[in-house]
């Protein structure tokens, strides 16, 4: 197997979510403002998710409702399977109960964004339907950083539309039919491990 030096983030953009942690654990759909979605995506990136690829290279990272930035990296010990467990770890996170594998700040997306541009050999797309296809943009580059940004039930809204368009961040696709964030997440993983099998 080839020596990986990069580290494969996801950007979640939950901007009507919950950002108070005051929500049910049976009712995450509703209770949460639709955290569920990041529930599913934790899920896809660090459980069911990848294969071959290390857990300790993957990071997600949750832009919830344009003030909190939650970012999860891969713990032994915070491992969660299903939905509530998940809810229950942003729920404590978000209260200050926090875990070494997850940091909360107070910031913008547009912000966020910003600080990924500005890191070296960090490359950063857009998941859109209609953007290029992914295969003939990620190329064979395991060192850099790489970053997708997904959006929730919904795609983007028109606030993260005008942020992803005045940061030019160019649009990639992993084909014409719409998938869940999570399915998103765990495709974009495939196609990383399938560059060093």
């Amino acid at each position: 197997m080839t020596q990986l030096n990069g580290l494969l983030r996801f950007v979640q953009v939950l901007p009507q979510s919950s950002i108070d942690g005051k929500f049910l654990l049976r009712d995450l759909p509703g209770s949460g403002k639709r955290i569920d979605i990041l529930c599913r995506g934790l899920a896809a990136c660090f459980d069911w998710g990848p294969s071959t690829w290390p857990k300790s290279q993957l990071e997600l990272t949750a832009v919830i409702g344009n003030e909190i930035i939650l970012t999860f990296h891969h713990s032994r010990e915070d491992h969660a399977k299903g939905e509530p467990q998940w809810g229950s770890i942003i729920k404590d996170a978000m209260k200050g109960n926090l875990s070494d594998s997850i940091t909360i700040k107070h910031s913008s997306l547009h912000s966020f964004i910003a600080e990924l541009l500005a890191s070296a050999g960090s490359q950063l797309w857009v998941l859109e339907e209609d953007g290029m296809s992914i295969s003939s943009c990620i190329g064979n580059d395991r060192a850099s950083q790489s970053s997708f940004i997904v959006g929730d039930h919904r795609g983007f809204d028109s606030g993260t539309k005008r942020v992803i368009d005045n940061c030019n961040i160019p649009s990639v696709s992993l084909g014409a039919a719409s998938y869940l964030s999570s399915h998103c997440i765990a495709a974009v993983i495939s196609e990383f491990e399938r560059m060093i099998e």
